[in-house]
């Protein structure tokens, strides 16, 4: 199983979770949860608008491995 990250779509809103906000963005792919709960809390960290990141099961394991 791989593993993805998901952003919120608008800071401090649960409602609508995103993988990109635009075109721009990185997609990310990782083989287990630890290595993208460490990318979404990293990407969290260094977010100055306050949106939250999170891991989740992906659905699309044809992505590049990070």
């Amino acid at each position: 199983m791989k593993y993805t990250i998901q952003q919120q779509f608008l800071p401090l809103n649960d409602q609508i979770w995103v993988v990109k906000l635009n075109q721009e963005d990185e997609d990310y792919l990782f083989d287990t949860l630890e290595e993208a709960e460490t990318k979404a809390t990293e990407l969290q960290e260094s977010d100055s608008t306050g949106r939250k990141y999170k891991a989740i099961p992906s659905n699309n394991n044809e992505w590049n491995t990070i």
